[in-house]
């Protein structure tokens, strides 16, 4: 089974794809973080899961792009953030496919 690499991105495009899963992730905080939500259940768990994936893909981007600016502390804080998401589902005995369908299907396209 062959592996295959991912082009390298340049850095504009790297910006511009990182600029969107920050978006992504923006636009779960009033539903997420914001104690006076008035989300209902599902739409706290489609946020959760577009935040989820939004970091996976950063945290794949830069890893494949690692030579890129800023990569690697997007790496790092990507990471982090989904360490401390996984130690807290593990510890409540849930995982994130569990709780997420693939998202892929929900994702935000980029324009």
């Amino acid at each position: 089974m062959q592996t295959v690499q991912a082009e390298p991105l340049t850095q504009q495009t790297y910006d511009a794809q990182m600029q969107h899963y920050l978006d992504v992730i923006k636009a779960t905080k009033p539903i997420l973080d914001d104690p006076k939500s008035t989300a209902d259940a599902s739409e706290k768990s489609q946020s959760f899961c577009q935040r989820i994936d939004a970091y996976q893909q950063i945290v794949k981007l830069s890893e494949e792009n690692s030579q890129l600016e800023m990569a690697s502390i997007m790496y790092m804080a990507a990471k982090n953030f989904l360490d401390r998401q996984q130690q807290s589902l593990t510890k409540s005995g849930m995982t994130t496919g569990a709780m997420c369908k693939p998202v892929s299907a929900v994702t935000i396209p980029v324009e």
